[in-house]
C-alpha cells in the first residue's frame, strides 16, 4: 500500500472517529425516541465477494478451463487422478466455475470434469459447448461447423451422461454456423431449457449483430471472447451496447462477459 493511500486512509478513519464522538452525547436523546422505521431493502442480485454474476448466475470470479485435461501438449495422456486432484484443489480454493467443451478430447475432457466435480457437483457451475461437426458416436471431428437444431439436442444428450448430470448450467455455441440462423440456435436451446436440461445459454467468438439477434430470441447470459496470457491480448470489441458488462476469467478458457 502506498503512502497516499496510508495518508487517505488515515484522514478516512480520523473524521470517523470524530464524527462518533460529537453524536455521543446525543445518544441519550436518541434512545428516548422512536426512531422511523425504514422500509425494507430490495432483493439484491450483488455477487459474494470474490464472485461475478453473469445474468442471474453466480459464478466465481476466477473459473478453471479444463481444456487439455485430456491430454498434455506434447499430446501424452496425463494422470487422471491428478487432473481429478487439480479439480478439487481449485473447488477448495473458492473455483466454482468450471469450463468444458464437447471438442475438447473430443469428449474426454467432459469425462473428466464429471468425475471430479462428483462430490460437490450442486456446488459449482458447469460450461460446456456445441458447435464443431463431430460424429457422436465415435467422436471423429468431421469438416465444418454444426448447429443444426436437432444435432444440438443429440449432442446435450451426450453431454449430461459423460459429465454425469442432469444439466448444464451455461451452454455455448462454440462458434457461430454460417448455415444455421441463430434464431434456429436459440429456439433448440430454449427447447432444451423448457425440458430443464439447460439452465443459461451463451456464445462464443460472434459478431456483435448476432449477439444482438440472438439476445432477442432469447435473452443470452454470458459470451466468450478469446484472449492470451502473454504477449497482446485479442480483446473483444465493446461497443455501447456491451460496455457495462460484467466478466469472469476461466484460466486455461477465455473470458466470459455477461450483462
Amino acid at each position: 500500500m502506498s503512502d497516499a493511500d496510508d495518508l487517505r486512509i488515515g484522514r478516512r478513519g480520523l473524521m470517523l472517529a470524530a464524527g462518533a464522538l460529537a453524536a455521543a452525547p446525543l445518544a441519550s436523546v436518541a434512545q428516548t425516541q422512536t426512531a422511523p422505521q425504514a422500509p425494507p431493502a430490495a432483493p439484491s442480485l450483488a455477487p459474494s465477494p470474490g464472485r461475478r454474476m453473469l445474468g442471474s448466475l453466480e459464478v466465481s470470479a476466477i473459473g478453471l478451463g479444463v481444456q487439455n485435461m485430456s491430454r498434455t501438449y506434447q499430446r501424452t495422456i496425463p494422470y487422471r487422478h491428478d487432473m481429478h486432484a487439480i479439480i478439487r484443489a481449485a473447488f477448495d480454493n473458492g473455483v466454482t466455475f468450471f469450463d468444458a467443451a464437447e471438442g475438447y478430447g473430443p469428449f474426454e475432457v467432459e469425462r473428466i470434469l464429471g468425475e471430479g466435480i462428483a462430490p460437490f457437483r450442486d456446488q459449482v457451475v458447469i460450461t460446456s459447448k456445441f458447435g464443431w461437426n463431430i460424429d457422436q458416436e465415435t467422436g471423429e471431428r468431421l469438416p465444418g461447423l454444426n448447429s443444426r437444431p436437432e444435432h444440438i439436442k443429440i449432442v446435450v444428450e451426450g453431454m449430461l451422461g459423460r459429465l454425469n448430470t442432469d444439466r448444464i448450467d451455461l451452454l455455448y455455441q462454440h462458434r457461430v454456423d454460417p448455415a444455421v440462423p441463430i434464431e434456429d440456435v436459440a429456439g433448440a436451446v430454449k427447447d432444451l431449457m423448457d425440458e430443464g436440461k439447460v439452465l443459461h445459454w451463451g456464445l462464443s467468438e460472434m459478431g456483435l449483430n448476432t449477439l444482438r439477434r440472438a439476445h432477442a430470441a432469447l435473452p443470452v447470459t454470458a459470451f466468450r471472447a478469446n484472449t492470451r496470457c502473454c504477449g497482446a491480448a485479442r480483446k473483444p470489441a465493446r461497443s455501447r451496447s456491451a460496455r457495462n458488462w460484467a466478466s469472469a476469467s476461466c484460466p486455461g478458457a477465455p473470458w466470459a462477459w455477461a450483462s
